[in-house]
């Protein structure tokens, strides 16, 4: 059965409701199930009293509330940065954080992962600039990539996920910006999946892989590990103004207040119980090492993803019905990177146990 005849009934947790029934989740990406913590809700609740739904105009306009000004001001500390832009979805991060590259005239030929994520894929078709792709997290190939495609004097921006959604990769960073350096090159990452993850102090993949550089710049989602919805792009006053005045930003209306006020508590709560981070990690490291154990390739990283090819297309779709005849659910996907006949895919969240995990892992070993 395809994914899309499922129907979710509840908040995304631990156990989740679909279709009348409670399965224990191993999907999605809300991964420490704050899209149903209590604090999340209410706050969401008070804006939707106070705010009404949204602005209802554009940032330009009288679209700009008091609490989208706390939302970035909030992101912006969290991250580390002197600002940060606020956008009505993380899918538009890409878009925008471009365009205002390619304003400020910061590159003249972008080089994507050839399994970069379709926003950024959209991103790069957004501005008139040449394009070309690169090996999927391949250094060598970039390398050459970049002899070939770049011109005396010319100055590369190189555009990739931090985290690939479906194996749960990450993009060698460090190893870029030292192919880049001579180039001058910029690198833009839609680090999606790593905020609120990775990191310390969850700041994603910048930070997991000791990063700090001038040269890079990071857009990603409040709609995954913070529990809000919406897309957040932290960096300089100066890139993020103009950002805010660019036209992604200003040829939409905001946000629902509810996402704003949401995401603003699920910033706090991360940023006040850093725990949630460990035991997600914990919960990451367990699940995967339980995988490798029944002989499913699975890497040592803190992503809580794991995805592996079986077979066929028939043959991953029959593991994934019984298992949901079992009361679990994972995912079959084709997303992109899956391949042609997809790939299973497990996410692991904060608010799993060891039981549930070990549930999980014993049904694999008793299908594969």
């Amino acid at each position: 059965m395809s994914a899309s005849k499922y129907i979710m009934e509840s908040a995304p947790d631990a156990v989740t409701r679909i279709s009348g029934m409670d399965y224990l989740y191993f999907g999605g990406t809300s991964y420490f199930s704050l899209h149903k913590h209590p604090s999340v809700l209410k706050a969401a609740g008070n804006a939707l009293k106070a705010y009404g739904m949204l602005s209802a105009t554009t940032r330009l306009g009288y679209g700009t509330t008091d609490l989208l000004e706390t939302l970035e001001k909030k992101a912006a500390a969290f991250f580390g940065t002197e600002d940060a832009a606020y956008l009505a979805s993380g899918f538009l991060s890409g878009m925008a954080g471009v365009q205002a590259l390619q304003i400020q005239e910061s590159f003249d030929v972008i080089l994507i992962d050839e399994l970069s994520h379709y926003s950024n894929r959209n991103a790069a078709a957004s501005v008139e600039k040449p394009v070309y792709t690169f090996g999927h997290r391949d250094l060598e190939d970039l390398k050459e990539k970049l002899k070939e495609h770049v011109k005396p004097g010319q100055i590369p921006l190189l555009i990739s996920d931090g985290v690939f959604p479906v194996f749960g990769e990450i993009a060698p960073v460090k190893k870029y910006l030292e192919l880049l350096e001579s180039y001058s090159g910029i690198l833009w990452l839609d680090d999606a999946h790593g905020m609120g993850v990775l990191g310390k102090l969850g700041r994603g993949v910048c930070e997991l892989s000791g990063v700090y550089s001038d040269r890079v710049f990071t857009g990603g989602t409040l709609s995954k590990a913070f529990g809000g919805f919406g897309g957040i792009i932290p960096g300089s006053r100066e890139f993020i103004a103009e950002i805010k005045n660019g036209p992604v930003m200003n040829g939409a209306n905001m946000a629902p207040s509810a996402a704003l006020a949401a995401s603003i508590e699920g910033i706090n709560i991360l940023k006040s119980e850093p725990e949630r981070k460990e035991k997600l990690w914990a919960n990451a490291r367990y699940l995967k090492q339980g995988l490798r154990a029944l002989g499913i390739p699975a890497n040592n990283t803190q992503v809580p993803i794991a995805a592996w090819e079986m077979g066929n297309r028939k043959d991953m779709e029959s593991v994934h019905e019984k298992l949901m005849d079992s009361g679990i659910a994972i995912q079959y996907t084709t997303y992109i990177g899956a391949g042609v006949e997809g790939v299973l895919r497990i996410v692991v969240f904060e608010s799993h146990t060891t039981e549930q995990i070990d549930f999980l892992l014993s049904e694999l070993k008793r299908l594969l």
